[in-house]
């Protein structure tokens, strides 16, 4: 059913291009005959213009032709660009007439030459021009605004300012005719023959205003120059549908009467496959209402839609790593003037080949770079399960445990600023070892800098009387936050 909408539309156009052919080549040979009996520089060039007008329609002809030819490996847009490039030769045809016109106008102006023979004939032919570029004007822009064609669009705007053109060489070929019935005086009768070549001129200044438009479009649709009011109306809408949580990239372009848009829409990371294909076609409906007959292209990408609205790199690194379906911990972020350096853990299963498990990871720093420029990202890959041991006194033998609780009361009691230690626990990991954390209270008044120089040397203290030990957390309180929970 769609193949013979498109073949009518074809056929249509053909007809229209013909049928503007015919109108040309006959408006061309009666003009000219005319021109030369009265020696009318506003019906010559109307008739050179009427010439232009006849290879114009032919290549408007030969492009709508080409233009409804289906895509192909080597055309995969269509043939439809051909009609801007019909276009953009059209302009060029019409620019010759403008150099010539305005040449041979200034000439007569200026020598007084080539008087008109005052004729009605001339006044005839202009007003049947009139009327047939009426006539064709009205058939071209039914046909170019129902089927998208931009050849038969410039068609119809080349001969539009035909009808102008023709109505200023009619005033002018008329004034001359009237000079000669009324038989005025010399001086008036100079001045109004003189109105055909200064019709003509206008005619010039008409047809090139029209070209130098014609030309900008051409131009602009050759180099995919999208529409601004488009683009943003198709942002909006995709904007309106549910689900959607950012727009981006979105491209338009126009290949004949055919226009594609290509856009990237961002979805929840978490949400099915099947939805994010329902997202992705109700998006192309919603563009397709806009865009009638738009080839519509949606990629759909992992997007929360809290995504740029968190500057914390914690927040970022985790659900990053969500996005692109990794487990990690020992997440450590360091930063150091603007720049941040990432160092963490990622669970992989263990039977998977490690240059796959490698590739599988890359995408994932790869995206962390691309948010924060200038990051160094230092991953750790490790098989799922590795940390799972994490509860009290996992794989520590008891006698150690109570050493190092001995040595951390000891270490705490040598500290005058630090007090009370509290809620001591051991485990092991496979890449620290043993691991103990504690709490302990100091004075609140102390700066983060002390207490952390603090911390520091209750490490050494405890590292030095117990060689085994790895990883040591402190969890210092302030002494009113330790006293609290003391009292509950």
């Amino acid at each position: 059913m769609e193949t013979l909408r498109h073949d009518d539309g074809a056929a249509e156009k053909r007809r229209a291009a013909l049928a503007s052919l015919f109108a040309a080549l006959a408006l061309t040979a009666l003009k000219l005959a005319v021109g030369l009996y009265t020696n009318s520089l506003g019906i010559l060039s109307e008739a050179l213009h009427s010439g232009l007008d006849l290879l114009a329609a032919a290549m408007t002809l030969a492009a709508v032709r080409i233009s409804t030819r289906p895509a192909d490996s080597r055309h995969p847009y269509g043939h439809g660009k051909i009609e801007n490039l019909s276009a953009l030769a059209e302009t060029l045809l019409l620019f010759m007439t403008c150099f010539w016109v305005l040449y041979e106008g200034v000439h007569r102006l200026l020598d007084g030459v080539s008087p008109v023979t005052p004729s009605l004939w001339g006044v005839v032919v202009m007003a049947v021009s009139m009327a047939v570029d009426i006539n064709r004007v009205r058939i071209l822009r039914k046909v170019a605004r129902q089927y998208k064609s931009q050849a038969l669009e410039a068609d119809a705007l080349h001969f539009a300012t035909d009808i102008l053109s023709s109505g200023v060489v009619l005033v002018g070929v008329l004034a001359v005719w009237l000079a000669s019935a009324l038989n005025l005086p010399e001086p008036l009768y100079r001045l109004l023959a003189q109105a055909d070549t200064v019709a003509a001129l206008i005619v010039a200044l008409l047809i090139l205003r029209a070209s130098l438009r014609m030309a900008a479009e051409s131009i602009n649709t050759l180099m995919d120059s999208s529409s601004t009011k488009e683009r943003g109306a198709v942002i909006k809408a995709v904007w309106s549908v549910p689900g959607v949580t950012d727009v981006r990239r979105v491209r338009l372009r126009s290949s004949g009467s055919q226009t594609f848009v290509d856009l990237t829409i961002g979805v929840e990371p978490g949400i099915r496959v099947r939805d994010g294909h329902k997202l992705a076609h109700e998006a192309e409906q919603v563009v397709a209402a806009i865009l009638p007959g738009a080839d519509v292209t949606v990629h759909v990408e992992p997007q929360s839609a809290r995504a740029g609205k968190e500057d914390n790199p914690f927040s970022l690194v985790q659900r990053t790593a969500s996005e692109h379906g990794l487990a990690i911990h020992n997440v450590h972020v360091l930063r150091t003037g603007g720049l941040f350096h990432i160092e963490l853990h990622v669970e992989l299963p263990g039977d998977l080949p490690y240059a796959e498990a490698y590739a599988r990871v890359r995408p994932f720093e790869e995206e962390l770079r691309q948010a924060l420029p200038g990051v160094e990202v230092v991953s750790h890959l490790e098989p799922e399960n590795a940390a799972s041991a994490l509860h009290a006194g996992a794989a520590v033998s008891m006698p150690l445990a109570e050493l190092a609780w001995r040595e951390v009361q000891i270490a705490v009691e040598n500290e005058p600023l630090l007090c009370d230690p509290h809620k001591f626990s051991t485990y092991e990991l496979p890449e620290q070892g043993i691991c103990i954390s504690f709490h302990c209270g100091i004075s609140g008044k102390l700066s983060v800098e002390e207490v952390h120089s603090i911390c520091v040397r209750l490490e050494k203290r405890l590292r030095g009387a117990v060689p085994p030990l790895g990883r040591i957390i402190v969890h210092v309180e302030p002494d009113s936050v330790t006293a609290s929970q003391r009292t509950s």
